[in-house]
């Protein structure tokens, strides 16, 4: 009778761990080369806006759902709300054969004010579908090496320089969480 619990149990853990299988992304090469444009320098045309009528050619909508797929795995609606695609919001600038999308959660989709850190991702796809380049956020850049955290130039205490700043801070992110922070306290003797 125990090892029926045991395997039940086992069972019910493993099915928790399973999520639907999705298009493996690692088997390409990134090119770190791609800058991606910066995507809240200017506002976007917001799609949803009732009696509107868009257009969207099906490049676009196959590398927005690559981008979400490879960010947000298909999954079944028990999902936190924050990792659902409906909770997301979508920038896309498209530049050639390039497609350059945004992705940060929404958190007034979830009933918040703020979203989780590190929830949005920036891609580059190519319009045949393929991931030219990835940058999720909280992980780092490996087209800028010199990025290690400490400023090249070192600046006053709360400023950034503008190359820091690549088209302002995602408009979902408190202004709090904007900040340089504070500088550490002087060594006492």
């Amino acid at each position: 009778m125990k090892k029926t619990y045991f395997i039940l149990a086992s069972a019910l853990v493993l099915a928790g761990c399973m999520r639907a299988a999705a298009p493996s992304p690692s088997n390409h090469e990134e090119d770190p080369s791609i800058t991606f444009p910066p995507f809240f320098a200017q506002p976007a045309v917001a799609l949803g806006t009732e009696g509107t009528v868009y257009e969207l050619d099906g490049d676009t909508l196959r590398a927005l759902t690559v981008a979400a797929r490879d960010l947000l795995p298909l999954r079944d609606t028990t999902v936190s709300c924050g990792s659902r695609w409906e909770s997301q919001q979508y920038r896309v600038v498209r530049q050639g054969d390039v497609i350059f999308i945004r992705i940060d959660e929404d958190p007034k989709a979830c009933g918040r004010t703020h979203p989780a850190l590190d929830s949005g991702a920036s891609y580059a796809i190519h319009r045949d579908g393929r991931i030219l380049r990835r940058l999720i956020d909280g992980q780092p850049d490996v087209a800028k090496p010199e990025d290690a955290g400490v400023p090249s130039t070192l600046g006053e205490p709360g400023t950034a320089s503008p190359e820091v700043l690549s088209g302002g801070p995602s408009p979902f992110l408190p202004l709090s969480w904007q900040d340089a922070g504070s500088p550490a306290p002087a060594p006492r003797p």
